[in-house]
């Protein structure tokens, strides 16, 4: 897995470094899985990891820069999407237990522009359910905590002898 100096470079440096031939867009992917495996579930990150899509992005991102063709900062870049938004073959929830089954049979606009740029889907992000609506409602996924709250909770834990 790359360093963590690595994976908190800036979209633009992560971007620079691939288009340099300097960062692998597969190794890249790699360790974003690897991390969003490790941290996912304790931060309640993704609804859905699309492993097999990111990678299948990832080679075809280091096959195409290497032989020229470079589509853009984005090309060989992973992401998340909001679980909002429509993934062809992956569940779109939007974070509600009733819809835990559904899914679409096409990309969303932004996903089809950001495939177009070459960039590499590595999950679906959780989301509260319905973009924010109900807090009542059931929840489909525990909902997502920060790092600093997770340090913060951890701080504040009482100490056992």
């Amino acid at each position: 897995m790359l360093s963590e100096d690595i994976l908190y470079l800036s979209v633009r440096e992560l971007g620079e470094r691939i288009h340099g031939g300097k960062l692998s867009p597969v190794e890249l992917a790699e360790s974003f899985l690897a991390r969003s495996d490790e941290l996912g579930p304790k931060l309640n990150a993704f609804a859905t990891i699309t492993r097999d899509l990111a990678l299948q992005q990832a080679h075809a991102a280091e096959k195409e820069i290497a032989a020229g063709h470079y589509r853009g900062p984005l090309h060989g870049v992973p992401y998340a999407a909001k679980d909002l938004v429509a993934v062809e073959g992956y569940p779109t929830t939007w974070g509600a237990r009733p819809l835990a089954k559904q899914s679409f049979n096409y990309n969303a606009t932004v996903i089809e522009k950001l495939n177009r740029a070459g960039a590499v889907l590595i999950g679906k992000a959780a989301m509260i359910e319905l973009a924010g609506g109900l807090q009542a409602a059931p929840h489909l996924v525990k909902l997502a905590a920060s790092p600093q709250y997770l340090a913060t909770r951890r701080a504040l834990r009482p100490r056992t002898a």
